[in-house]
């Protein structure tokens, strides 16, 4: 499902989250579209290593 359309439609669903998920310090690196089961959004997130902290007790 590889379209004009698609791309315009990932490209803006990666900004607006990336917007929102910035301040936990997420960001999306991967968006696809799947047709299995009608139409799905697969969306990747990673974590900016810079913004989270872990403290191991």
């Amino acid at each position: 499902m590889d379209t004009i359309v698609c791309d315009i439609a990932r490209s803006r669903m990666e900004r607006d989250f990336n917007a929102a998920l910035d301040y936990l310090g997420l960001f999306v690196t991967s968006i696809q579209f799947e047709e299995e089961n009608g139409l799905c959004v697969v969306v990747e997130f990673s974590a900016n290593e810079d913004v989270l902290s872990f403290e191991v007790v």
